[in-house]
């Protein structure tokens, strides 16, 4: 950081309703000074100050499960495990099974993430049960990895044909989409239970997975196969020869259904309300997903709309 060369007066600093948030705590420094000139050890208690708040404000979201317990929100992580453990039951993700000695096992690790809306709060405290997939051989329990994601530019493009078509914009999100992808016999995956949740009744076994799981090197192409044979087969979509992981479809005159995805998250844009509604009833029926309704957070930027003036704003 930094420092100022030149101080001039002082000025008392704004109470800060929220100690952690750094944008504040510098807009206020900035209007801070020290009567002594050469007042150093300051402003280098305040370069400390501001580096320790810099890194508090950015752990808010533990690295372990180990750090999650001892987080001030652990109640709400436990309860994203839970959770996340009870969508990998549901799922048949693995059945427990003795293996021999010598066999590849595939590490396994809670990843913590926190969900936030356009304003920045808090709305969801995510955890992943992932594999440490860098243990795996390829050739013998992986063979394709690639998964297609929709670009920038896609989506800068769906959002101006929006803006100036007055086309309706919604989001969803595929709940546990990687739980979507089945391995196939030639893929023989055991893993270790997941970190400090391990089968009260058999303690000592590992998991067959079934399904693909976040870390898994195959999971990413899985899943995009299984994407697009529901929306091409099931439901009609036509894949966008430039960019694959955009898709639309024309069923009747005048309909127009634009989708683009970015792995879990769906920007659909339809000239009316009822196909929005419509194709969600439709992706319903395959894979859960979260109705996020009207598109105003997507890929860490916020989307403002005004559609008097036909114009969509992007800030990031």
């Amino acid at each position: 950081m930094q420092l100022p060369t030149e101080i001039t007066e002082a000025v008392i600093l704004p109470e800060l309703t929220n100690p952690l948030d750094v944008d504040n705590l510098a807009a206020a420094y900035l209007m801070t000074v020290v009567k002594d000139l050469d007042d150093v050890l300051c402003a280098i208690d305040f370069a400390m100050m501001m580096e320790g708040a810099t890194t508090e404000s950015e752990a808010l979201e533990p690295s372990s499960l180990a750090e999650a317990r001892c987080h001030p929100d652990w109640l709400q992580w436990e309860a994203g495990i839970k959770e996340e453990l009870a969508t990998l039951q549901a799922a048949g993700t693995w059945e427990l099974i003795d293996v021999s000695c010598g066999t590849n096992i595939v590490g396994s690790k809670w990843v913590f993430c926190t969900k936030k809306d356009a304003a920045g709060n808090v709305v969801h405290h995510k955890a992943w049960l992932v594999t440490q997939g860098y243990s795996q051989v390829k050739g013998v329990d992986y063979f394709d990895t690639f998964a297609p994601v929709t670009t920038l530019v896609s989506i800068q493009t769906i959002l101006t044909m929006a803006a100036h078509s007055d086309l309706e914009l919604h989001q969803i999100d595929i709940k546990g989409a990687y739980l979507n992808g089945t391995l196939t016999d030639d893929e023989v995956i055991y893993m270790c239970q997941p970190p400090g949740f391990k089968s009260a009744d058999h303690p000592h076994k590992v998991c067959h997975l079934r399904k693909t799981l976040y870390g898994l090197k195959q999971s990413g192409c899985h899943w995009y196969q299984q994407l697009v044979e529901i929306l091409v087969d099931e439901l009609g979509f036509t894949q966008c020869s430039v960019d694959q992981a955009m898709y639309f479809r024309h069923r009747t005159p005048g309909e127009l259904v634009i989708v683009v995805v970015h792995v879990d998250d769906c920007t659909i844009a339809a000239k009316t309300l009822q196909e929005i509604n419509e194709f969600k009833c439709d992706i319903k029926k395959h894979v859960e997903i979260t109705n996020l309704g009207e598109l105003h957070w997507l890929l860490g930027i916020k989307v403002t709309r005004n559609r008097d003036k036909h114009t969509i704003s992007l800030c990031q």
